[in-house]
């Protein structure tokens, strides 16, 4: 888990990073050399693959941590309210992961965006004003997406520790009884027709008429 969350901070860097190279050097009084926009554009890349990977990493954690909690909970001696109250508990952890999970991403989007669209509004401003404006939106949207993100990911990190640890104590739990067997009933012998009468003939008190 710990390697997926320095893969989300890596590539949220990485990302923002781009992002405000992208936005000084498209400005048509200082345009950037070619290799400068190539350096952006990589950055945005590889950090829409880092933030993937580490985001993937985290969700399929936790997935794994809650399939694992139901999966014990059908092989343990637990009573019907017990069951039904963990189960409770892991859709409420499954709803708070999946809202720490858009906290994170809204965080990302939302510093990236308003870049964006700050560098398109201004982009026939002056130079010294759109430097301004781009280092007063770098202060303010950067504080508010490092908030939403910190807040979400270490929300996704104790909603799956949570996961993992309710296993943890279902595993320590008596395993269920086995189901009792099922009484087959017997079978109905069935004789031939000579069956038959070999069999009156056996058990018959009349006298032979050989």
């Amino acid at each position: 888990m710990n390697r997926f969350t320095f893969a989300f901070a890596a590539g949220s860097l990485l990302l923002c990073g781009s992002q405000i190279l992208l936005n000084l050097s498209l400005h048509p009084e200082h345009p950037a050399s070619l290799p400068v926009l190539g350096e952006g554009i990589l950055g945005l890349v590889l950090g829409t693959a880092l933030v993937v990977s580490g985001l993937l990493g985290l969700v399929e954690g936790y997935q794994k941590a809650a399939a694992r909690v139901h999966q014990l909970l059908e092989g343990t001696a637990l009573d019907q309210e017990t069951s039904a109250r963990t189960l409770s508990e892991l859709q409420q952890q499954q709803h708070g992961f999946w809202r720490s999970y858009r906290q994170s991403t809204t965080g990302l989007l939302l510093f990236l965006i308003g870049l964006l669209g700050l560098g398109a509004t201004l982009y026939r401003a002056d130079f010294l004003l759109y430097l301004v404006a781009i280092a007063f939106a770098v202060c303010t949207l950067g504080l508010v997406a490092v908030v939403l993100m910190v807040k979400g990911i270490g929300a996704l990190r104790r909603h799956t520790r949570a996961a993992e640890q309710t296993a943890s104590r279902i595993e320590t739990l008596p395993p269920a009884p086995p189901p009792r067997p099922l009484r087959v009933p017997a079978k109905w012998a069935t004789y031939t027709r000579e069956e038959r009468l070999r069999q009156f003939r056996r058990h018959s008190t009349l006298p032979s008429t050989s």
